[in-house]
């Protein structure tokens, strides 16, 4: 995960625990867990509507092929 070996991983999480206190640390996780699934899902419905325009136009040239 981002080139990171366990070690590392649990040094970053003690001094994110040192930094923030025990308390915050679940707020903070909780707040990261719902802007990362809104990033997601903005991901997914800008995937979906270009997804769709783009299929849109290949349906729009295959029409204009026909006519000609």
């Amino acid at each position: 995960m981002f080139g990171l070996g366990f070690s590392e991983i649990i040094l970053v999480v003690v001094i994110f625990i040192i930094l923030f206190g025990p308390d915050e640390v679940p707020k903070i996780a909780k707040s990261l867990s719902k802007l990362y699934r809104n990033i997601v899902n903005m991901k997914d419905d800008l995937n979906e509507s270009v997804t769709k325009e783009v299929n849109d136009l290949k349906t729009i040239k295959k029409d204009l092929e026909k006519k000609d």
